[in-house]
């Protein structure tokens, strides 16, 4: 994604550099932990979180060879909560290959996702920064209590917008947040630049989260994509925005209603593909991207506050890639 990046030149070799860094510590590893990463923290992905981090600690001291082991901390703790978001979700996919749990079992995939954490953690400690653990434990904390909020919210159909909100608040925007504000602490910035890197991660983590709810019901997809199958989170009774949205809609409520409350384990295809089909027939897609619109609006403000033109053009390019993901989906 970063080639495409015309005013951020730096990030596609220093990225490259951090795949070689993740590439020597999966080769360090034996046995089923590197069979499994192999297929995982190797599998690619965006690399958004670590590439934020980069842009957030560019300026006049940056040293990407001592900054590279942060980011790889970065996304090794993004990679441990995806791992633990499969188990729970009973996910089939992820980046295009199967997750560990359908490779292996659950308790292998428990306890590579439990190594990956504690991993980032021993990464981080080497900088002898006590700043920098607390932040990587609040936000271990969130992801782990967003991660409850979820479990306990699902096949909830009737919950609000606000608590939507409060979850992904935790559950996403809490690692964007982390990977801005790491690289305004290592990048030895002012307390007000480091505080507006912070509300930065948080604007653009709601919008990459919602606009992930969008992909994950985007009729011009096939329904088994690279990443994950359509319509996954629906078949797993987890509430996103879009569909609370619809359900604001009365014939959309009336249509669905002996569906969902007929619902018991597992949604099937068959029902989700229903439910996706009517959520089309409302409002839910257009108000829902008016909302990644206004807080990538909010985000590129914050931008504006911000010390370093390299920072300031590295941050919009990240805005306006999601943007265009945004205008792309259906």
């Amino acid at each position: 994604m970063f080639e495409k990046f015309k005013k951020t030149l730096f990030l596609k070799k220093d990225l490259e550099g951090l795949e070689n860094y993740i590439e020597g510590f999966v080769s360090n590893l034996d046995g089923i932990l590197k069979e499994a990463l192999s297929g995982t923290l190797l599998a690619g992905g965006k690399r958004i979180r670590p590439a934020l981090f980069l842009i957030c600690a560019k300026n006049e001291k940056y040293d990407v060879k001592y900054l590279t082991p942060a980011a790889a901390a970065i996304e090794i703790l993004h990679t441990a909560s995806l791992i633990h978001d499969d188990i729970i979700d009973n996910s089939l996919l992820r980046r295009g290959k199967k997750t560990i749990h359908n490779v292996f079992d659950k308790d292998t995939a428990r306890y590579v996702g439990d190594y990956l954490f504690t991993y980032s953690f021993y990464l981080l400690s080497s900088y002898r920064d006590n700043e920098i653990l607390r932040e990587m434990s609040e936000t271990s904390k969130l992801l782990v209590i967003g991660e409850f909020d979820q479990i306990k919210t699902k096949k909830i159909f009737g919950q609000s917008e606000e608590i939507y909100f409060e979850k992904i608040n935790k559950k996403t925007s809490s690692l964007f947040k982390l990977s801005c504000v790491l690289g305004g602490i290592l990048s030895g910035s002012v307390y007000s630049d480091i505080e507006n890197m912070r509300k930065f991660g948080r604007y653009l983590g709601i919008a990459f989260q919602i606009n992930d709810d969008l992909i994950d019901i985007s009729i011009d997809k096939p329904r088994y994509k690279l990443d994950k199958p359509i319509g996954n989170d629906i078949r797993q009774g987890n509430v996103t925005l879009p569909l609370i949205y619809a359900l604001k809609n009365k014939k959309f409520r009336e249509k669905i209603g002996s569906m969902l409350t007929a619902i018991n384990e597992v949604i099937d295809d068959e029902t989700a593909d229903k439910i996706i089909s009517l959520i089309y027939e409302t409002d839910a897609i257009k108000t829902a991207k008016q909302k990644i619109y206004f807080y990538l609006n909010e985000a590129k403000k914050v931008i504006k506050l911000i010390h370093g033109n390299e920072r300031k053009s590295g941050l919009i390019e990240i805005c306006d890639f999601l943007l265009n993901s945004v205008e792309k989906t259906k």
